[in-house]
């Protein structure tokens, strides 16, 4: 119970970071984004270069309770975090992009919370760049 609520509080600071830096351009320090992705890895059970690789579908059949919930969200604000700082790519950066979309519009649609900061995120993402 007290690691789950742990785990809970570290994804949400996680996404909360960045979330921050998707809606308001705030950066994170490289210092900050190491550990925040170190932390990412460990509860994920992958790692950030595995995670560029995987589609939606997968991570939603790796993650598949309702408990697993946080975890759908945490990889879909870390594909968009490596999506807004990947520059070179253009269709890894769109792929990630669409993939943290869809992964956030899954979590928002079978949560048991309604989160806003999700849903504004999620709005942005649909804006045509």
């Amino acid at each position: 119970m007290i690691k789950q609520d742990y785990l809970i509080r570290i994804i949400q600071e996680i996404f909360t970071a960045i979330a921050n830096m998707l809606l308001k351009r705030k950066k994170i320090t490289q210092k900050e984004w190491s550990e925040y992705e170190d932390t990412a890895q460990k509860i994920l059970g992958v790692n950030m270069m595995q995670l560029q690789t995987m589609r939606a579908e997968d991570i939603l059949s790796l993650y598949d309770t309702q408990a697993d919930l946080e975890k759908i969200e945490l990889a879909a604000m870390i594909m968009l975090k490596i999506a807004d700082e990947t520059k070179d790519d253009l269709l890894l950066k769109t792929k990630l992009q669409q993939d943290g979309l869809n992964l956030l519009e899954y979590v928002q649609t079978h949560g048991t919370t309604y989160s806003l900061q999700r849903q504004l995120l999620i709005n942005l993402l649909k804006i045509p760049r």
